[in-house]
This record gives C-alpha cells, sequence and structure tokens, in this order.
C-alpha cells in the first residue's frame, strides 16, 4: 500500500513553522535557510508492511565577510603596530598579508596570528600598502590599508612652554615638556644650566 511518510530532525529538535511539507509528506522545503536549520534530516516512510528511513544532511556555509577591517595608521618609529583583521565564514576563513603586493614574510619582528599582524620596532622601512586576506573555499575578500612610519625629533611648536609664569611663594608651580616627537622623547629638567634632581619639593 502507500506509505505514509513523515519528516524528523536526528537531534530531536522541532521543525520551525516556515518549514512546509508538499506531495503528501514527499517533500520538504525550507525557506530563507540559516545556519540553525543545518543538521542530519530523516525521511520515516511505514506502510502495513514494513518501514524504512532515509537520511541527509543538510550543511551550512557563508563566504567570508567583514567583522573587522584595516585603516590607514601612522606610527611612530620604534613603536609597535596591531593590525586586526577578523572576518566570519563557514568554514572559518583563514588569513594572508601582503605588502605592496608581495607575501609578507614572517620573522621576528612580525607576526602574523588568527589574522591579527603585529610588527614590533618599527622603521621607516615598515612604510606601505598593506592587504589583509580572508579566504575559505566558498570566496575570498581583501581589505587594504597604508602603514605610515614617521620619525622626527623633538619640536616644541605646538606645545610651547611659557617664557614666565608668576607665581606666589608658597604655592605650587606646574611646567609641562611636551614635544612632539618620533619616537618618544626623554626628557630632563635644568635649572641656570644646572641638572634638577627630585626632591620632596
Amino acid at each position: 500500500p502507500v506509505p505514509q511518510i513523515n519528516w524528523r530532525r536526528t537531534d530531536g529538535l522541532p521543525f520551525p513553522s516556515k518549514i512546509k511539507l508538499r506531495k503528501s509528506n514527499g517533500m520538504i522545503e525550507i525557506p530563507n535557510f540559516q545556519q540553525e536549520d543545518a543538521g542530519l534530516y530523516e525521511c520515516i516512510t511505514e506502510n502495513s508492511r514494513g518501514k524504512n528511513i532515509a537520511r541527509g544532511r543538510l550543511t551550512y556555509y557563508a563566504k567570508p565577510h567583514w567583522i573587522q577591517m584595516i585603516k590607514d595608521t601612522e606610527v611612530a618609529v620604534e613603536d609597535t603596530l596591531y593590525w586586526d583583521c577578523r572576518a566570519s565564514g563557514k568554514p572559518k576563513p583563514s588569513y594572508r598579508w601582503l605588502k605592496n603586493g608581495d607575501q609578507l614574510a614572517i620573522e621576528g619582528r612580525i607576526q602574523i596570528e588568527n589574522g591579527a599582524l603585529t610588527i614590533s620596532n618599527l622603521n621607516l622601512t615598515d612604510s606601505g600598502r598593506y592587504q589583509c586576506i580572508a579566504e575559505n573555499k566558498h570566496g575570498v575578500i581583501y581589505s587594504s590599508a597604508e602603514l605610515r612610519v614617521v620619525a622626527s625629533a623633538p619640536d616644541f611648536s605646538k606645545n610651547p612652554m611659557k617664557k614666565l609664569i608668576q607665581v606666589q611663594i608658597g604655592s605650587t608651580v606646574d611646567f609641562e615638556c611636551k614635544p612632539k616627537a618620533s619616537p618618544k622623547a626623554k626628557c630632563s629638567w635644568k635649572k641656570g644650566g644646572e641638572q634638577l634632581h627630585e626632591s620632596e619639593r
């Protein structure tokens, strides 16, 4: 006799309301397929002569999609660059880095881990155009940014010290030493040509 047909998920989860059964339950339709719809499905057929089960696996996949891209950056010489490049996808994307179109070589100062690029002790030759590439078997995406490594001697033009500060005897006075410098400048103080040293005051 014509069998009865039923469907179920092997994991026991109920079917969401969007799932439709057609042609006397012989066909299952899953609109707007999402990752949670993936899994093992069973078609159970039964009549008075016996029962049979057919199984099929639905697999979800997705092309890479950016979660975090890299942006143009300016960093002082001798500092450390940290660029985090992250993408979603199924299967999980792998990452590659290029500098000026060439594969970036991993060495002591340059490290790559899970899409994150770290370059320590930057020098002027590290400047250039970098690309992070995320890929899985369903697609490839690119993110590009410019790294500018800067080096400059200390410059007080943007934060000059006041020529004259008048204060009352017994009060506290603050001097700020904030030059623009790459790498960060070491500061020391003198009074009348003599080196100042820390004291209780």
